[in-house]
């Protein structure tokens, strides 16, 4: 495994992590069982990743990752969980924020929250969650519930990463996550060499969702990119537009768009949001394996850096 530094934080964490979100939830959206997430994390912990990223709106995640992580030594894994929005879409109370904590404690089966993150933060928010639940986080860290304070944004709401723009320059937190693919280049111009300079610690989502996993999602995408014209016509071969990277040591467009999503200098580490092993055993394969040919990295941000669109879910 290869470690990098998360940021200020100091934490010395796995390029490959793991994240109880995504699509299946932590295999939740099939029925999974805590037997199968703790196989599922200690097959990630023999790979030697160290960072899992939860949250309390992915459903059980929290307590399936607690119990799974249940008896490994504290100091082998690093936690980062979220705290987020009620189902109507409003801002918790600031009187809910440290319930939330201690609710993420208990379910986490921790004494410490490495990161404790600000769910999927829109822009037209931050001002009052800044003015009105960073004291309370602040209050938690001094008392040692948490570690590090992080801020996620909400990837298809903000597609030119406005919020993490904001939070990158104020400067508060020490983490933040963002969205970022072949498909979706822009945290190359807004949000990672500002990260890189604040030394704030850089957690990448959505190296791989639908549209890159999907030969039939990632046609329509591209159809659709063509037909608004946003791409020209002939960028890619409209029939198997990514095919051209599957080759040499790259074994899927899947494989190329993790190795894509860890090159950048600012990250320290990409999620990887599988319920299956055999799923992981791949995914960490191909983070792994080490860089893109130049060329191709090239080629692909000749065609879609310039976008300024949520893709890649």
């Amino acid at each position: 495994m290869e470690y990098r530094r998360l940021g200020r934080t100091g934490l010395e964490v796995s390029l490959v992590s793991l994240g109880t979100g995504g699509p299946s939830r932590f295999g939740q959206d099939r029925g999974t069982t805590p037997g199968e997430a703790r196989r599922l994390v200690r097959r990630a912990l023999d790979h030697g990743v160290n960072f899992f990223d939860t949250a309390q709106g992915y459903g059980d995640s929290e307590a399936l990752l607690g119990q799974a992580l249940d008896g490994v030594p504290r100091d082998d894994y690093v936690i980062a969980t979220k705290y987020t929005y009620r189902e109507d879409e409003t801002v918790i109370s600031p009187a809910e924020v440290a319930p939330a904590i201690d609710r993420a404690l208990s379910q986490l089966r921790v004494d410490v929250i490495d990161v404790m993150q600000i769910h999927g933060l829109l822009d037209g928010h931050y001002d009052e969650v800044v003015a009105r639940h960073l004291p309370i986080l602040m209050d938690a860290q001094a008392a040692g519930k948490i570690r590090f304070i992080g801020v996620t944004e909400r990837f298809t709401h903000d597609a030119a990463h406005d919020m993490l723009r904001r939070a990158i320059a104020d400067d508060y937190f020490d983490t933040l996550m963002v969205g970022y693919n072949l498909l979706h280049q822009g945290a190359e111009r807004h949000v990672l060499p500002a990260a890189q300079a604040a030394d704030i610690g850089v957690i990448i989502m959505i190296a791989v969702r639908r549209a890159l996993s999907s030969p039939d999602r990632l046609r329509e995408v591209i159809a659709d990119l063509v037909e608004r014209g946003q791409l020209p016509a002939d960028a890619v071969p409209a029939d198997d537009p990514l095919g051209w990277l599957v080759r040499g040591d790259v074994t899927s467009v899947v494989d190329a768009a993790y190795r894509f999503a860890r090159e950048h200098d600012a990250v320290d580490t990409v999620l990887t949001g599988t319920s299956r092993p055999k799923h992981l055993d791949a995914n960490v394969d191909a983070l792994l394996r080490g860089s893109l040919p130049a060329a191709d990295q090239q080629r692909l941000r000749n065609i879609f850096g310039h976008l300024e669109e949520a893709l890649g879910n």
